[in-house]
């Protein structure tokens, strides 16, 4: 009798049946089994437990089993006891009891971030009754209500049993709602409506109802006979008022289920929960696309998002972020919402996530509706009471989230686009492409999440890279480094404004002043030669007479490595002050010692590369000590300088050296006066400096 009972979905009558069995026969494995799946399947967990207890002790218990009480221990909110369970099942060899398994062996994973995701009960429409599946409408919330009305002939074996119809609520604010009403009654079904939907234009309502019970048992050719969901849809005026004439969905059917629609930005795209034929399991979502004028065959949406458990209540965002409950993905219990981004690939998605705390908890939770930006929306579970009072919740999620991007890979020295070849391992996908010199690669990303890169291109290094996505990230360029022909090369660079110098001659030689290089910078101003000497010291120097100062410097070519070196070019401006770094004597003492001697060498390769000027070396000191002592001191070590440059072979008449103690401060760290000086020893740093400016050019052969 209970078989039967149970055959007929009747599962609270049912487990009545098995119970009143079990009195005479306690402990028996198949009765306890089958009573302890009844209560699962009307969501009393309370009195499931009771009988798994005799299942799982049983050694006809399978690995299912065994993940089914632990489970329902979820729901009980005996979540160690679980996890005892769940990593002793962690080797099974059904799939989904092992990925239970394995995600328990690190819980944490279910609340990370759950402080930046906050859940609010709203006031007005929750009851001691189910409400769920809620829905913004023109500034208002729609959602489903349940009932308890007469048996359904010609199924039912009840006295009496629950219905399911369409109610909205005046918005007061996301938590406040008022005047609760029936939604379009003249549309429903007597039996029972399901979660519904809204066309992004407001202007089509596609529901879920129970097929007509008589044509269902007339078309049906197999026992036990049961309500079918189908989805219908009706054209709605913007005043909220649905139009009288529905029509049914194309793939409806009375041998299977059609439910939960949800429709794409473009409303081309239709998502819904059935158990059609091609299903994984119970019932998965489906696609299917609006093509010359009609609903193109449902494709099955794969094992990214279908399980061989239940998928349901799907929501597609305005970003095509795809969200539904599953009760068989691992999660914290009953019914989980889970959401999946979309991929490159057309129809798409990566592999589902659970959405974690506080979203889902060890209760059922489902019937998601976002926002635009999918950080704020609204969502139903029965977290509060439990069995079978589920209620409706705001959500305000901050947790990091996924976004568009664009990855380009350009030359190293030009920064243009080339061509590549590169393999991409991004969430939980990897891409394998080639892209040409003019393309970017259009992918989604996550903030927080690393991505990672193995590039390849003709005449380039193979480059791997590893980046942390963070919310800044919508343009991710990647470098790459020409391999090494022992080349030098880069840009010719005014100072002051960054940009490309043209005109400026460039001059590469050896240490025995062979000479590899002699180019004219164009526009772009760039230079490059290759085939260099390797590990020998070579001299690259650029000049742009009489405007520019010419700069030589020292580098040395690493074998397999070439060199990117981009020069500075700064103009000649009589009087500038230019400062010389690391120019430090011994307090009181002027002489110059041997790390200042590195610094001025420096200044003695400018003098010879730029053999026209005439210069002054300045030497300054904070306020500190008396100012008259400071003045002395600083002239002393300005000339001692300027001596050590002449040494060198430079003639005395281009070079002055002159101190200016304190009166020349660059900033306002006076010491003299009534008040005492307050500046910290950075601020009296930044004025004990050496400095040289230009202060005229030598005169040509018969000028003055």
């Amino acid at each position: 009798k209970a078989d039967e009972q149970f055959i007929n979905f009747a599962y609270e009558v049912a487990a009545k049946s098995y119970e009143k069995y079990l009195k005479k026969y306690p402990g028996d494995f198949y009765a306890s089994r089958q009573a302890a799946i009844c209560y699962i399947r009307i969501n009393n967990q309370n009195k499931a437990i009771d009988y798994w207890t005799n299942v799982v002790e049983d050694g006809k218990a399978t690995d299912k089993d065994k993940l089914e009480y632990a489970k329902c221990l979820l729901e009980n909110y005996r979540t160690d006891d679980a996890k005892k369970i769940f990593v002793l099942l962690r080797n099974s060899k059904d799939l989904v009891t092992a990925a239970w398994g394995n995600a328990y062996l690190n819980q944490t994973q279910f609340h990370l971030d759950s402080a930046l995701c906050k859940v609010y009960e709203v006031n007005g429409p929750n009851t001691l009754k189910p409400e769920f599946s809620p829905i913004g409408y023109k500034g208002n919330l729609v959602f489903v209500i349940e009932s308890v009305k007469k048996r359904f002939a010609p199924f039912s074996i009840f006295k009496s049993e629950r219905s399911y119809s369409f109610y909205q609520a005046e918005k007061v604010n996301d938590l406040n709602f008022k005047n609760i009403k029936k939604f379009n009654s003249h549309i429903q079904h007597k039996y029972t409506n399901g979660p519904f939907c809204f066309s992004h234009d407001d202007a089509t309502l596609y529901f879920t109802a129970s097929a007509d019970p008589k044509l269902t048992k007339k078309s049906s050719k197999t026992k036990p006979h049961s309500l079918k969901q189908q989805i219908f849809y009706t054209e709605i005026n913007q005043y909220g008022l649905a139009h009288e004439e529905i029509k049914p969905f194309q793939y409806n059917s009375f041998a299977y289920d059609c439910m939960h629609p949800t429709l794409s930005l473009d409303n081309k795209k239709l998502y819904f929960a059935s158990n059609m034929p091609g299903t994984l399991g119970g019932t998965d979502i489906f696609m299917c696309e609006w093509k010359e004028g009609k609903w193109d065959t449902p494709k099955n949406l794969g094992p990214q998002i279908n399980s061989p458990g239940n998928e349901m209540y799907p929501d597609i965002t305005e970003e095509g972020i795809l969200f539904f409950s599953s009760d068989s993905r691992p999660g914290l219990g009953g019914l989980d919402v889970f959401f999946a981004d979309p991929t490159n690939d057309d129809q798409l998605f990566e592999e589902a996530e659970n959405m974690g705390s506080p979203i889902n908890s060890q209760t059922d939770d489902f019937g998601m509706f976002t926002s635009r930006d999918s950080k704020t929306g609204y969502f139903s579970s029965n977290r509060k009471n439990n069995y079978r009072d589920d209620d409706i919740y705001y959500f305000v999620n901050n947790k990091p989230r996924s976004f568009p991007a664009r990855i380009k890979f350009v030359d190293s020295l030009t920064s243009a686009k080339i061509p590549v070849t590169f393999t991409l391992n991004s969430n939980s996908r990897t891409y394998e492409k080639k892209l040409d010199s003019v393309s970017y690669f259009s992918t989604r990303v996550r903030a927080g999440r690393n991505i990672l890169l193995d590039v390849s291109a003709d005449g380039y290094r193979v480059s791997h890279v590893v980046k942390e996505i963070s919310t800044a990230d919508t343009l991710i360029t990647v470098v790459m480094a020409p391999k090494s022909l022992k080349c030098i090369q880069g840009k010719i660079i005014d100072l002051e404004s960054s940009k490309p110098l043209a005109g400026a001659n460039v001059i590469i030689v050896d240490e025995d002043g062979t000479e590899y290089l002699d180019h004219i910078t164009d526009s772009t101003g760039l230079y490059k030669v290759c085939f260099l000497p390797v590990g020998k010291e070579m001299y690259i120097g650029s000049q742009k007479k009489p405007v520019y100062f010419t700069n030589t410097e020292r580098f040395v070519i690493k074998k397999d490595s070439d060199l990117i070196k981009n020069i500075s070019a700064r103009k000649i401006e009589i009087g500038k002050a230019i400062k010389v770094d690391n120019i430090y004597f011994d307090k009181g003492k002027w002489n110059v010692r041997a790390d200042a001697a590195l610094e001025l060498d420096k200044l003695v390769r400018l003098m010879k590369d730029n053999s026209h000027i005439i210069i002054e070396l300045s030497s300054h000191t904070d306020c500190q000590g008396n100012a008259n002592e400071n003045l002395v001191l600083s002239d002393r070590r300005a000339k001692s300088s300027a001596a050590y440059i002449v040494s060198k072979g430079v003639a005395k008449d281009r070079i002055k050296g002159k101190g200016y103690g304190e009166s020349v401060l660059l900033n306002d760290c006076k010491c003299e006066g009534k008040t005492p000086s307050t500046c910290t020893e950075e601020q009296h740093a930044q004025n004990r400096r050496a400095e040289f400016k230009v202060t005229g050019f030598v005169a040509e052969k018969g000028k003055k």
